[in-house]
């Protein structure tokens, strides 16, 4: 096996250990959201999640570019991996002590007139510093390329979520007893990623506090993206509950959790491809960005699809008749996923080639359109409105992140294989309309819908092997007649 083929390998593996450990505790996620939204109902579920998205945005203040910034230093061969983490643990923690008090004193503002939110949002602060924790711990296991003990830690925190919400449903807890729950498991996830972490790169904390200022610094930009896309991720839940209450942000915010786990993807494969992308040539570059692409666009081409069809059966599934209009919610929201799986790769490449001030404006850009048309959106549309700017934004950052990624990566778009998942796409839509309208096929309901799924990802797999298969046996004889064709190793770039 050549040493491209062994590289491609372990991405491959390393994507799928984080694609597995991800998709183990989102499905334990569901579980508990199953449980939690069938106990609060709608519109307990508001204040809950009008709560938790206010603790986000401050989380992410928590460790404002440190973690990211320590993946990528650590990735390198030269570096100092125990003076690193334990900078990074200085550095972290600091912020997100403070980040948690400016949390508090806004708050007090914001939710003053609804005194249960904010109650719940003091109660759930404590976590900010159990977050920069966890983050920062798992930066160090994905640089030191240990892709199985980041997804152990992925799914181990979804296992402790459901504990909570467990105890928080036996014993009959009122949404009080939710947050505190919730920060608990919050802080048995912290601790395990710590020590995790510290078996494979034991921190040295002496000498830490000379490089903190040094740390922050540089990574106050990247610091500045996380809290551009973490505003815009959550501040629409806030604007909801402000304008819409209780039951327009449970219904958003159900929905919003449910496509979590697609928003998360782009991440989980930059993270694969940090180790060998930090230390190949231009070349390998290309040929890695262009493999990835190739992954993200399999999930991305048919997801809307698949949300036109299976969203609303499964948010009833999922959380009961209550949350029902939750359904067109998703399914527009799988319209966005779609757009900003591309786009978390392009940002995610973009960071890796240093292309900080480039993200930095257009992070800006996005998340300033984000919220102006929120403003609108919200007021006249509610839930809906937002699903939609939600989609619109995307498309506004599709066009300006692809601007930063053809400009670091000219050379990095295939063409053969983007082709047969459209064309598999396009083919798997048909064949259901066929079925629906000729034999009266249903979308199905409760738990048939997982085999339906399962069956269409099976066969729109199928397809694209079959068509990537045939396009490649047509370049070959064409190659064999006398046209000339790229060579379809590992270093070309132009198929």
């Amino acid at each position: 096996m050549s040493k491209s083929q062994k590289q491609t390998r372990h991405i491959a593996l390393g994507t799928a250990a984080r694609i597995t450990g991800k998709t183990l505790g989102a499905g334990v996620s569901l579980v508990a959201l199953h449980l939690a939204t069938k106990y609060f109902g709608p519109v307990q579920w508001g204040p809950i999640t009008a709560a938790l998205a206010w603790f986000t945005v401050f989380s992410y203040l928590g460790s404002p570019g440190v973690a990211t910034l320590t993946m990528r230093e650590v990735a390198r061969q030269e570096s100092d991996a125990e003076s690193l983490f334990g900078k990074a643990l200085g550095a972290s923690l600091l912020v997100s002590a403070f980040s948690g008090l400016v949390a508090a004193a806004v708050a007090l503002v914001v939710y003053w007139d609804r005194p249960n939110t904010l109650i719940l949002v003091l109660i759930l602060l404590p976590g900010v510093p159990l977050i920069a924790l966890f983050f920062t711990s798992g930066a160090i296991l994905v640089g030191r390329d240990r892709s199985g003990a980041r997804a152990t830690l992925d799914f181990l925190s979804s296992v402790f979520l459901l504990a909570a919400t467990l105890v928080v449903v036996d014993t009959r807890l009122p949404i009080r007893g939710y947050g505190a729950a919730y920060v608990v498991s919050l802080g048995v996830s912290g601790l395990c990623a710590f020590g995790l972490a510290a078996h494979f790169v034991r921190p040295r904390f002496r000498g830490a506090s000379k490089g903190l200022r040094s740390m922050l610094r540089d990574a106050l930009p990247l610091g500045q993206i996380d809290l551009f896309a973490v505003i815009y991720a959550r501040a629409d839940a806030v604007m909801l509950f402000l304008i819409k209450g209780d039951r327009a942000v449970a219904l958003y915010g159900l929905a919003y959790q449910a496509a979590t786990f697609l928003f998360a993807l782009p991440g989980m494969l930059g993270n694969a491809l940090l180790p060998d992308f930090m230390t190949a040539d231009a070349v390998r570059r290309e040929f890695l960005a262009r493999r990835a692409l190739d992954v993200i666009l399999t999930v991305a081409l048919p997801l809307p699809l698949f949300g036109f069809l299976f969203a609303r059966p499964f948010v009833i599934w999922l959380a009961g008749a209550r949350f029902s209009s939750a359904g067109g919610l998703l399914t527009i929201l799988t319209i966005a996923a779609a757009i900003q799986l591309l786009n978390g790769l392009l940002f995610q490449i973009a960071v890796l080639r240093g292309a900080i001030q480039g993200i930095w404006k257009t992070a800006g850009v996005v998340t300033a359109v984000n919220l102006a048309a929120n403003g609108i959106a919200v007021t006249l549309w509610g839930a809906t409105g937002s699903a939609w700017v939600m989609v619109f934004s995307e498309l506004i950052g599709f066009v300006l992140y692809s601007r930063i990624y053809r400009s670091r990566m000219p050379r990095s778009l295939g063409r053969r294989y983007p082709l047969s998942a459209v064309l598999a796409t396009v083919v798997v839509g048909v064949t259901w309309f066929t079925l629906h309208v000729g034999v009266g096929l249903s979308v199905g309901a409760g738990a048939s819908i997982l085999p339906r799924a399962l069956g269409m990802t099976a066969v729109y797999l199928a397809m694209i092997w079959c068509i990537s298969y045939i396009a490649r046996r047509c370049g070959n004889r064409q190659h064999v007649a006398g046209i000339q064709l790229p060579k379809g190793n590992g270093r070309d770039l132009s198929t």
